[in-house]
């Protein structure tokens, strides 16, 4: 049987599992990523396997007490059979159920309580409560994020940070595909590699001389250099620490550590450990994408069984109204329930009861109009569709409704003679359609072969008349309810839906300004200045401000070239990206080159994104910088304004072979001030259609010059609010101001 040990190769695990199996009252959560990511290149996380070892652990360092299992099927968790004696299980398959036998195992008070799944708010909480009223609590979620980015992450859902402190330790699992050990071979990467693992995780413990492994392949690992797989952990103790401190601590042992040290045991290339973030975000990204693509794939489905549904629908009501086709005709009466059948049927039926072989059915709407419901015998072409209502002359409250002669054509269709008509309408009845509510319509009936109706059939007629006036008025009542009622889901679904795109929106609006800078970086020398608006409730444009050592920082601005829901994941991946890449080369070219093809590869078809890049030395004051497609940057020096030129093309379109840009040059002097702003800035349209140009933006730059960068920038953003006069805006905004001053103790005080 499979213990904890067989998964982890490295020493340093002991001490720290043997804490976790031993632990008091708390949550212990095993996350991990399983099948969503395997079309990507990514093995399962086996978290499942690490949950039910981990459980047996437990148990078996617990000697006694009971053990209660809430999950949706008994086989959820695996146990030989002298822990099994000491399981009970409560099943449950919706979260109203789960949260019933997570606090019903508060009240038995379990010596563990595992719940075989949190895959949702109302679970999660649930779980939390139970460890926090001290029960000892193991669980599992599906995951990409691990340690204080899962805390985080945690946050932003329903939960509140009180919640947290029943939290006790993350046990994050990932499996990584092993170096071939047939073919595996020493390597010495040099210093490069080293420094940029140092500098990426400054926290890593790596011997110093350790030996590293690289593979290039053989016929036994198929040449990939890649034979058999192994488990790295995240270990995150949070048991007794302050909630507010849990979102930045350090794991106890990291992941990139684990990565680092099968790295030095030879399981693993350095290059894995140097592509871990990146191979993080692909696992995010695919996992986002899957969960759009599973969502694409239930809409098909509702669709599908929609169609299913009004298929079998109009195969029941066509046999529906072939059964009470055959039935007596005062049931059919009674049973129908739609309007214009009922009045088609009233009017085929007529003749059947008195010989007549021409009939027409008015239904009154309303005191002015009544409509034409149906007719037999009469040529379709010939019946308008409405009446004026005084035209039937219905009989006042209390007045007789017996049937009147009528020598008379009906009301509507336009008299004509016998021979043109092609027959003599010989006898003609006015049937009024009464209910005790009052007058429901009128049925006006005609023999062409007879000359007079016999008084029992007119007899026969009222009576018929009378039930065929409640049918009508019944049918009528109904078909106004289901219209009412159709048009009141048809509203709520929408409101429904505008609500939650609205929610989604607001989130999606939070988490892109989030991902913004929160604060403007000190640098001696320097002072910034942001502002961002999106046209939307999320947009494409951000900007961004590195420190990437002592003496270099790197500014962007960027325009996606899109707005709305499709901009903002877009921006979010091409800031990714940019963040990425930045921290590994100090040549602008590499990385927006870089940057270029991973677009091209994760990126959206038919989207891009325009980019001003630059290095700036703080000491020196040289920029070295690429302007990718975007609107030119201002340098104001003195009374002059400079537009920053440069050759480079928008990114995410071409590929590598086709892609051009070049780096230029220039050199910040103190009382330099350098704007960057994207289109939305001036592309502003007045009422007029007057359009707010460049020269424009340039000139109101001037006359401000005296304001320090926030004040510049909240006027500028004013000044397009009152030109557009009120109007929403069309596009994204954004604006970054970097002033330059003398280096010395009047930077500092700056």
């Amino acid at each position: 049987m499979l213990e904890l040990k067989d998964f982890y190769l490295l020493p340093q695990c002991d001490a720290l599992l043997r804490r976790l199996c031993g632990a008091g009252p708390g949550l212990v959560l095993v996350s991990g990523l399983e099948a969503q990511t395997a079309s990507a290149g990514f093995l399962p996380s086996g978290r499942a396997t690490i949950f039910r070892i981990l459980m047996r652990e437990m148990m078996e360092r617990s000697q006694r007490g009971e053990v209660l299992v809430v999950a949706r099927r008994k086989d959820a968790v695996r146990l030989p059979r002298t822990l099994r004696r000491r399981v009970a299980f409560e099943l449950a398959q919706s979260a109203e159920e789960y949260v019933e036998r997570i606090e019903f195992a508060v009240q038995s008070r379990p010596r563990l309580l595992v719940v075989d799944e949190l895959a949702d708010p109302p679970t999660m909480i649930a779980a939390l409560d139970a460890a926090r009223r001290g029960l000892w609590v193991l669980s599992q979620m599906d995951t990409v994020f691990r340690g204080a980015t899962l805390v985080y992450d945690l946050l932003q859902g329903d939960l509140e940070p009180d919640h947290l402190e029943g939290l006790s330790w993350l046990v994050s699992v990932q499996r990584l595909p092993t170096l071939c050990p047939h073919c595996k071979q020493a390597v010495f990467p040099g210093e490069e590699p080293l420094r940029l693992v140092r500098q990426r995780y400054p926290h890593l413990q790596l011997e110093s001389g350790a030996t590293f492994y690289d593979a290039h392949g053989c016929e036994r690992c198929e040449y990939s250099g890649r034979l058999g797989d192994v488990t790295a952990f995240d270990l995150f103790d949070a048991a007794g620490q302050p909630v507010q401190t849990l979102r930045t601590r350090t794991s106890e042992l990291p992941l990139e550590q684990y990565v680092g040290w099968l790295a030095e045991a030879g399981q693993l290339p350095l290059d894995d450990l140097l592509q871990l973030e990146t191979d993080q975000l692909r696992r995010t990204y695919y996992l986002l994408t899957g969960s759009q693509e599973a969502l694409a794939q239930s809409n098909r489905a509702l669709r599908q069984k929609v169609a299913e549904l009004d298929s079998a629908y109009r195969v029941l009501q066509h046999h529906t109204q072939a059964l009470v086709s055959m039935q007596e005709m005062n049931q059919a009466l009674i049973t129908t329930t739609d309007l214009h059948d009922l009045a088609f049927r009233v009017c085929r039926h007529t003749s059947e009861l008195c010989g007549a072989d021409r009939a027409v059915l008015y239904f009154r709407r309303d005191d002015r109009i009544a409509r034409v419901l149906a007719s037999h015998g009469w040529d379709r072409d010939r019946l308008p569709d409405e009446v004026p209502a005084a035209d039937l002359q219905l009989p006042e409250p209390g007045g007789s409704h017996d049937p009147q002669p009528f020598d008379g054509w009906p009301p509507g269709i336009p008299p004509r003679h016998a021979d043109v008509e092609g027959v003599y309408l010989y006898a003609g009845l006015r049937v009024p359609l009464v209910t005790q509510d009052g007058p429901v319509g009128l049925l006006v009936v005609h023999a062409t072969q007879q000359k007079r109706f016999e008084p029992g059939d007119v007899a026969l007629l009222r009576s018929f008349a009378n039930q065929a006036a409640l049918a009508l008025q019944r049918a009528g009542l109904i078909q106004q309810l289901q219209a009412k009622i159709a048009a009141l889901q048809a509203a709520q679904a929408e409101l429904a839906q505008k609500e939650r795109m609205e929610r989604e929106l607001e989130l999606a609006r939070q988490v892109q300004q989030s991902a913004l800078p929160r604060a403007v970086p000190r640098v001696p020398g320097y002072r910034f200045a942001m502002r961002n608006e999106p046209a939307r409730q999320v947009g494409g444009d951000f900007y961004d401000l590195v420190a990437l050592d002592e003496d270099t920082f790197a500014l962007t601005i960027a325009d996606v070239s899109d707005k709305g829901m499709g901009a903002a994941l877009y921006m979010a991946l091409s800031r990714s990206l940019l963040l990425c890449e930045a921290r590994l080369s100090r040549k602008p070219y590499d990385v927006l080159r870089s940057v270029n093809q991973l677009l091209l590869e994760l990126g959206e078809p038919n989207m891009f994104v325009t980019i001003f890049y630059a290095l700036v030395d703080r000491a020196t004051g040289r920029m070295t910088y690429i302007r990718a497609g975007h609107d030119r940057p201002l340098l104001f020096r003195g009374d002059d304004v400079q537009e920053l030129d440069g050759r480079g093309m928008a990114l995410g379109l071409l590929p590598a072979h086709e892609f051009e840009m070049a780096e230029e040059e220039v050199r910040l002097q103190p009382g330099d001030r350098l704007v960057l702003y994207t289109d939305g800035l001036t592309d502003a349209v007045a009422p007029d259609g007057a359009m707010y140009d460049r020269y424009q933006f340039v000139d109101f730059l001037r006359a401000n010059a005296h304001l320090p960068p926030d004040p510049l920038c909240d006027a500028a953003f004013t000044a397009l609010d009152a030109y557009r006069g009120g109007a929403p805006r069309e596009d994204d905004m954004t604006m970054l101001v970097i002033d330059v001053f003398p280096s010395g103790p009047e930077a500092a005080a700056e």
